[in-house]
């Protein structure tokens, strides 16, 4: 026997009555549909969330009510209700019954089942043991009776109203009705009918099976391939701080070696300065004593017979010093400084890879860094720059957030102008945008190479090369962009068009720069290509 539980309403828990069909596909009572939807506004489907259309009216009746009805889940429940009786012989009453007949429905014992197959009505009926029949077999051994006379066989089937009628209600009911078939030529084409869509629905849903273990699958190997690459990632940092912590200490002994040499050179001159400062000053007391306390006699003894003039002048009184003594021990702090400098550029070319990499798999933007100072406002995702004050006329500088690639396009699309000549500056920064400061412009990017469409860059110490008149006049809509190729050289585009090389040998990393002077108020960041 089929499970119970298929029969049964999601909502109540009880066997279905008058199932219906929602859009997604579950069945539920009709009275079950029509209190979710009351309890709820713009209830969807309890079970997926799907939405049920509703009729122009909103009524939830009338929108249950315009869903299909499931007449085979009904069936079934019928049929499972007969089965679940008490088995007593339809004749009999008090007799328990063993046989059921599969068009009568009725249940008999095996004394009245030898007489059912003896009546000239009923002998053709298939009477079988209860104990192996199901619900399916039992509805769809159900006969097809008048729609009009429940107790008649139908034997047509009227399309206008939809109904199973015997041959007395086709010629009197149905007489004028445009088309009334046979019945079981009906049965037979909605039974091919339903075939062919059984056919289309299992390999559609062997496809979407296949589509789904394909997605579990890739969905397997993107975790795989995570843990691989966390992995790595995890192993080559390791790696870099083995090797950081390698300079480190290879490093400090360095210094403490060049520090030791020093240090140990300036303590052996402190130990002759010390020996000599020693001697002196013996000689300055014998000196300061004979003068004070000696008798003049002495005097001369002392200089005569002790030589000290001599021995005085024979001490090194000067006080002169190397003047290495006086510089510093070489210091590591450039050689660090290089260090990092080398790291973040290498660090910037591996992410410029990883953008090269990821350029396949999705359409990047050019977006602009939020470190554009007071006198812009970035919205659309940063895409959008804008200057807060269009009438004033102020500087609005704005970095892409992310390192250019070499042979890509970086553009952006004029949106809104204010005058009929506008001046747009455009060229790309060395300078990480993180670590510029937009007040100090001019001084931050002593590096970088701007160009000008249309005017003369006021920006100092910059590489600048001016363009023809033909690109003065930017309107709304006009492209103006940048591309670095692999030879280091910057190329300026307008409206899609390389104008040629206004910068050379530019060494990465670089970074867009737009600097919107003049009458120009807006502009957006165009999708990479």
């Amino acid at each position: 026997m089929a499970p119970t539980h298929k029969r049964e309403c999601a909502l109540c828990t009880e066997e279905f009555a008058t199932p219906k069909i929602l859009p997604c596909g579950h069945l539920l009572c009709r009275q079950c549909i029509i209190s979710w939807m009351d309890s709820k506004p713009d209830a969807g489907c309890p079970l997926c969330r799907c939405p049920i259309v509703e009729q122009s009216d909103g009524s939830s009746s009338d929108t249950v009510d315009a869903l299909p009805t499931d007449f085979v889940m009904e069936a079934l429940v019928e049929s499972a209700r007969v089965l679940s009786k008490d088995h007593l012989c339809c004749v009999c009453e008090d007799v328990r019954a063993d046989f059921i007949c599969m068009q009568c429905q009725d249940m008999m014992c095996p004394a009245c089942t030898k007489a059912h197959k003896k009546f000239s009505g009923t002998r053709s009926h298939d009477v079988e043991s209860v104990s192996t029949v199901t619900p399916e077999r039992l509805a769809a051994s159900r006969p097809a009776l008048c729609a009009d006379h429940g107790d008649k066989q139908a034997e047509y089937f009227c399309f206008k109203h939809r109904l199973a009628v015997c041959s007395a209600c086709k010629a009197n009911k149905h007489k004028v009705c445009p088309e009334v078939n046979y019945l079981d030529n009906e049965i037979d084409s909605a039974q091919n009918l339903l075939n062919d869509l059984t056919k289309i629905l299992v390999e559609a849903e062997q496809k979407l099976e296949q589509a789904i273990g394909q997605v579990t699958s890739r969905l397997q190997e993107v975790d795989v391939s995570e843990q691989e690459d966390l992995a790595q990632v995890d192993k080559s940092c390791d790696r870099l701080q083995e090797m950081v912590e390698d300079f480190r200490n290879n490093l400090k002994e360095k210094t403490r070696t060049s520090h030791l040499k020093i240090r140990n050179s300036l303590r052996d001159v402190k130990t002759d300065l010390s020996n000599r400062l020693g001697k002196m000053t013996s000689h300055k007391h014998i000196v300061t004593r004979a003068t004070s306390v000696s008798p003049r006699p002495a005097l001369i003894h002392m200089t005569l017979i002790l030589a000290l003039t001599y021995r005085i002048n024979s001490l090194d009184l000067s006080t002169y010093l190397q003047r290495e003594l006086w510089e510093k021990p070489v210091s590591s702090v450039e050689c660090c400084k290089k260090l990092v400098r080398r790291i973040q550029q290498e660090l910037l070319m591996l992410e410029q890879q990883w953008t090269v990499a990821e350029l396949d798999t999705q359409p990047p933007v050019l977006v602009f860094h939020d470190n554009c100072g007071t006198n812009i406002r970035l919205t659309n995702g940063n895409r959008t720059a804008e200057r807060v004050d269009s009438q004033a006329y102020c500087n609005v500088v704005v970095v892409s957030r992310d390192a250019l690639v070499a042979n890509v396009l970086y553009e952006v699309k004029v949106d809104e102008v204010s005058a009929t000549e506008n001046t747009l500056c455009v060229g790309v920064t060395r300078t990480p945008p993180a670590c510029l400061d937009i007040t100090r412009f001019s001084e931050d990017l002593e590096d970088s190479s701007i160009i000008g469409v249309n005017g003369i860059s006021h920006q100092e110490r910059f590489v600048f090369s001016p363009i023809g008149e033909d690109l003065k006049k930017l309107q709304v809509g006009s492209l103006v962009g940048v591309l670095m190729d692999s030879f280091n050289d910057l190329h300026l585009y307008v409206e899609g068009q390389d104008q040629g090389v206004v910068a050379t040998d530019i060494p990465p990393p670089w970074f867009a720069v737009f600097d919107i002077c003049g009458s120009i108020t807006k502009m957006t960041g165009l999708p990479i290509s």
